[in-house]
């Protein structure tokens, strides 16, 4: 048995290749808290060295402009050095650690002299000298985390009083104003500003993260695996795969899974399709693979076909064991003799078609036809020849087919072995065959022209003819037409129901005054689910004053599935005192089960086991064994088609009550007298 199904001990192999959703959700979530613990301590460092390395110096900046402004109002008001030293001092301790120190310009100094130890600060201190030339310096000493703002003082127009030397813009001099790094102060609104361009920006990448991950390891996928599925829908293509790369175990379990089922859906459409383009007995193809082969096909061809006369009588007297042999026997026969030369298909029980790829001349296939009847087939003891009716067409893929058809037909119909097509036959030959005989049935039916013939029967214990079976003929001007012409075509075009009503109507009257013979009339299973059929039938039995001469033969044209029904029918019949036979025992669907199951009094042999009697021993034997069984049963027994003297004896010795056929009587328009 193939295993189409995933092997899953197979997928926990692979845990090291694959991972589940579960696991992936868990890793992406991992992943993006160690980008954000990530971001997040950047951010900080950025927040941190940006608020000491821009918002400290604006904080610097700020106290710088304050103290400045502060002495530059005290100088207005007169204040001295010592006066502004001690205002300085004073505005040290608003700021935890700060410290601040003010120098003298050159052009100050010309004015109000030089402080000697600021002096040596500045001729010391390049920062110092470089502010002086108008330059603000910050600065942070990483290792002591002090925070330094050089200030240079310029001159306003306030200052040019006292400041006789010094034009506006010039410098006064610097303030050094230092202080520890955490002593910075930042304005809420510049926090809250740097809170929320982080929040955005944190956002966006987590953002970008998220979807990078999750478009790659599973939308894309999952996209790839739905468009190769539409894919193979669209192209239905069986033998095409779901491929998506992608390492996680669902995904990879459900491309595996679809795959496997693609590959058992291939494997049984694939079943399916041999099972039915192939013969079951042969092996071979069938008419389904012909008729696809022929559609596909846009070439001439030649098509022969074959059909193996008297085949069905061989099939109901051996069975099926036998006549199954010989059908593979020949199939393979037909395939030897052909050596890949052409395709053999089977179309049904007893007939063949070999297609050719090529025109094909009248001698190959009476080479071919003399070269499959040159086989001999033995079964056991017994050997057996097949004879052939063989048409044969060459033309289109579209029409090969039908022409052969024809030509076998035409072959039956002119009892020839082998006839080829020719434009002279044609379907519309079969369309007018049927027109006219539907035109003609009409006639009869108008006319009065369907009349009973009837056909006698020997009793073998009385040596007398005393019972008559009912058939039926149109008599057209003098012309005696049997049912194989016009029953079908009753059939098809419903007016059977009436053929059966006149016969009904007719026989009842032939034979109302009648006291010592008996009749039969055969009755289909679509003439009892008819009402006004019935209704007609008890009606002439029920005013029939010898009905117990009446014999009702049901006819075996379908196979009985309601035995419910049909025993009703018997029972009503049998009301009447009638008998009930039934008919081709032994052929298609009459069998032992009918008369297990029907409450019958009469079996009729098909006429199948009654005409190899004569020369094969095993037909008498199959014969003598179902008359004992019928005899055992309490049944009466009738033998048909008894052409012969020597089978009339062969079948008296077996104890058969009545003989009919052609050596007894054909069927006349009137009875013996």
């Amino acid at each position: 048995m193939i295993v189409l199904t995933l092997n899953y001990k197979k997928v926990l192999k692979l845990q090291n290749k694959y991972i589940s959703n579960k696991i992936l959700i868990i890793r992406i979530v991992l992943f993006i808290l160690i980008i954000s613990v990530f971001i997040l301590f950047i951010s900080t460092e950025y927040f941190k060295n940006k608020a000491v390395d821009t918002l400290a110096e604006d904080d610097a900046h700020k106290t710088a402009q304050l103290v400045f402004e502060t002495m530059n109002t005290r100088m207005q008001e007169g204040w001295t050095k010592e006066d502004l030293d001690k205002i300085i001092k004073r505005l040290e301790i608003v700021r935890n650690g700060m410290t601040i120190s003010s120098y003298r310009s050159k052009q100050v100094e010309d004015l109000f002299g030089v402080i000697p130890e600021n002096k040596k600060i500045i001729d010391s201190d390049p920062l110092i000298q470089k502010a002086m030339n108008g330059e603000e310096i910050f600065l942070i000493n990483k290792e002591s985390g002090e925070a330094r703002f050089l200030y240079p003082m310029k001159t306003a127009t306030e200052c040019n009083h006292c400041h006789i030397n010094a034009v506006d813009g010039s410098i006064n001099g610097v303030l050094d104003i230092r202080f520890p790094e955490s002593e910075i102060m930042i304005s809420l609104d510049v926090i809250f500003t740097y809170v929320i361009v982080f929040f955005i920006v944190f956002l966006l990448i987590l953002a970008y993260f998220y979807f990078v991950i999750i478009n790659k390891k599973m939308v894309q996928p999952i996209v790839k695996l739905t468009n190769n599925i539409v894919e193979i829908q669209a192209s239905k293509d069986l033998t095409k795969r779901v491929n998506i790369n992608t390492n996680i175990t669902e995904l990879a379990l459900l491309q595996s899974n679809f795959n496997s089922l693609l590959i058992t859906i291939k494997y049984y459409y694939d079943k399916l399709i041999q099972k039915i383009y192939t013969d079951d007995l042969t092996s071979i193809n069938n008419l389904t693979k012909l008729q696809y082969d022929l559609e596909t096909k846009n070439n001439n061809l030649s098509i022969i076909l074959l059909d193996i006369k008297s085949f069905s009588k061989l099939h109901k007297v051996y069975g099926n064991r036998v006549s199954d042999f010989i059908l593979k026997q020949f199939t393979k026969n037909i395939n030897t003799i052909l050596n890949h030369d052409g395709v053999v298909y089977r179309l049904y029980m007893d007939q063949f078609a070999i297609v050719y790829n090529k025109n094909i001349s009248e001698k190959d296939v009476e080479d071919f036809a003399s070269s499959l009847k040159s086989f001999v087939y033995e079964y056991k003891n017994s050997e057996f020849i097949l004879d052939l009716t063989i048409g044969y067409a060459y033309g289109t893929n579209k029409n090969a087919l039908e022409n052969a058809t024809l030509a076998l037909k035409e072959a039956k119909k002119m009892k020839c072995n082998i006839f080829q097509f020719d434009d002279k036959i044609s379907v519309q030959d079969e369309d007018t065959y049927h027109m006219i005989w539907l035109d003609k049935l009409n006639s009869a039916i108008n006319n009065n022209q369907i009349v009973p013939y009837f056909m006698p029967l020997y009793h073998t214990k009385s040596k007398k003819i005393n019972k008559y079976e009912t058939l039926v003929r149109i008599v057209e001007n003098g012309t005696v037409h049997t049912p194989d012409k016009f029953l079908d075509i009753a059939i098809s075009s419903g007016k059977y129901h009436i053929i059966t009503q006149t016969v009904i109507k007719k026989a009842f009257e032939y034979f109302k005054d009648i006291n010592d013979i008996k009749f039969s009339i055969n009755i289909a299973l679509s003439d009892i689910t008819n009402d006004e059929t019935m209704d007609i039938l008890f009606e002439n039995l029920k005013n029939y004053k010898y009905s117990e001469n009446v014999v009702i033969e049901l006819l075996e044209t379908e196979e009985i599935a309601d035995f419910d029904l049909l025993n009703n029918f018997i029972q009503k019949v049998k009301k009447h005192k009638s008998k009930v036979a039934i008919d081709d025992f032994g052929s298609g669907y009459s069998n032992f089960n009918y008369i297990i199951n029907l409450d019958i009094d009469i079996v009729k042999l098909d006429s199948s086991l009654i005409e190899n009697m004569y020369t094969d021993q095993h037909a008498v034997v199959i014969v003598s064994n179902i008359v004992k069984i019928i005899k055992e049963l309490g049944l009466e027994v009738v033998a048909e088609k008894v052409f012969s003297e020597e089978i009339a004896s062969i079948l008296t010795s077996h104890e058969i009550d009545y003989l009919q056929g052609f050596h007894i009587g054909k069927a006349e328009k009137d009875i013996l007298k």
